[in-house]
């Protein structure tokens, strides 16, 4: 299935820059999404995703032609 993909803040994902539409499998979740990115687990933390401009969890699932947006999370004073 196809999904839009787009990012902000400082994340620098290249699968995205080089192609924004994403082929991943049928019932594939937003951490399916990192990992088909090459984002690391241990970077999940650091990141907000959303699905068709409603925020997702790591586990919500992904639908044909979802635009899915994720944000980096800065923090700090």
């Amino acid at each position: 299935m196809r999904v839009y993909v787009e990012y902000a803040g400082f994340l620098n994902v290249r699968n995205i820059q080089k192609n924004p539409v994403i082929e991943i499998p049928e019932g594939s979740t937003i951490s399916d999404l990192y990992l088909r990115l090459g984002i690391h687990e241990l970077d999940h933390g650091g990141l907000q995703s959303f699905i068709n401009r409603d925020a997702a969890w790591k586990s919500s699932k992904l639908k044909e032609n979802d635009r899915v947006t994720i944000v980096s999370i800065v923090t700090g004073g």
